[in-house]
This record gives structure tokens, sequence and C-alpha cells, in this order.
């Protein structure tokens, strides 16, 4: 096969189906856009399967309609029950570029829809002159894949190992700052109750200071 339009399962030794195709699809609509093949500044080999399996996707060009970006994302989901059917495709596609022979693109109710027309109308095509140095390893010929989806596999499971470990870290990681922000916020909490409490006997102090004071203010009023 050629990696790039591949699907991802395929690679890792499953049978093609229906969705298989479809994600090939998603590829030939990608290269349609950028006029120029998938990953072809880098190797077609095991690091380009793995990165493939993993979720990367060739980089989506610039000024493309959103409904094609949307139908081309389905596509290509790595999970194949997302993918939509060679049926719904189509469906899509009539939408964007087929109207009654009576009918013309202002007379269309959907706001959507028309402007998903017009983005195609109106969409440039400079981006399509991309002229890019293809990688001495890329291969768009049919071929017997230079590595075994085993070995490909073991290179995911340790991948998804790492990615759990990683994310194991980063929780004990968050835990234990969550633990020292605790312990802050009580110091702080405490700090804050003694200085309330420091207020209080200051005000009580004065209160009793004014206690004491008046009688003596009162006192001496009743002699002047």
């Amino acid at each position: 096969g050629v990696i790039p339009f591949v699907v991802p399962e395929v690679l890792r030794g499953k049978p093609c189906t229906p969705a298989s195709d479809i994600y090939s699809f998603s590829i030939i609509m990608w290269e349609f856009t950028s006029g120029i093949p998938p990953f072809n500044d880098r190797a077609h080999d095991i690091q380009l399967a793995s990165s493939i399996c993993k979720g990367e996707r060739s980089e989506i060009i610039e000024n493309i309609p959103q409904c094609y970006i949307d139908l081309m994302k389905k596509c290509w989901n790595k999970t194949p029950s997302k993918r939509p059917s060679a049926s719904e495709i189509l469906d899509t596609i009539e939408k964007w570029i087929i109207l009654p022979s009576n009918m013309k693109i202002k007379d269309i109710n959907d706001e959507e829809l028309k402007s998903n027309i017009m983005k195609f109308i109106n969409a440039p095509i400079g981006h399509r002159n991309l002229i890019t140095k293809t990688h001495p390893q890329a291969c768009y010929t049919s071929q017997i894949l230079g590595f075994t989806s085993e070995k490909l596999n073991e290179i995911l499971e340790e991948y998804l190992k790492s990615k759990i470990f990683e994310a194991k870290q980063k929780e004990e990681d968050a835990e234990k700052k969550l633990i020292i922000l605790e312990n802050v916020a009580e110091i702080y909490y405490q700090s804050s109750q003694n200085e309330l409490k420091e207020m209080y006997l200051a005000y009580q102090n004065i209160k009793l200071e004014l206690h004491t004071v008046k009688p003596l203010y009162n006192d001496m009023s009743g002699h002047i």
C-alpha cells in the first residue's frame, strides 16, 4: 500500500472495511486542495505510520471552505464508526454543487448552504501551486510495507504507556501542588484569624478605655 492513503486500523493489522475507503477518500480530498501528495516531505516508513495512527494528518490548506474542511475531517476520523458513509458523502456534496435547473443561488433559502456554495465559487486557487521538494524515501506506488503491524503496534503500545505515565505524573504533581496550596490557605486563614483576634482585642481595649475615661470627663465637667 501507499502509507499516507492507508487507514490507521489497516496499518495496525485489521481488515479493510467500507470505512477504510472513506478515510482514503479524505486523503484524496486533501490532495485535491493542495496540489501535492500527502506527506511528501517525509520518509514513508514506520515513523510516519506511527504518527498517522496517533492522529497526525496533513496540514489543512488555507482558504478552503469550512464545509469542505468539516467533511474531510469527518472522513479521516481515527474512529471508523465516526466516519460518514459513501451515501452521506454523496448527499453532502450534491447539496454543494447541484441546483434545480430553474433555481439560482440567490433563490436558496438555506443561508448556510448558500454561503458554502459561494465559498466554493470564490475560493482562490493560488494555494494549489505549492512546490515542495519530495523526500527521497517518499513513495506513491503500492508496495509491501517495510514493517509489520506487530512492530507498529509495539511502538504504539509503548507510546500509550508513556502517555499514561505522563498523565499519572501530571496528576501526582497536581495533587502535590494542591496540598501545598491547601497548606498555604490554612496558614493564611490562621494568620487572618489571629489578626482578627488582635483587632477585636484592640477594639475591646479602646471600649474599656472609653468606659474608664468617660466618667472622669463627666466628673471634671461638673467642676468647671
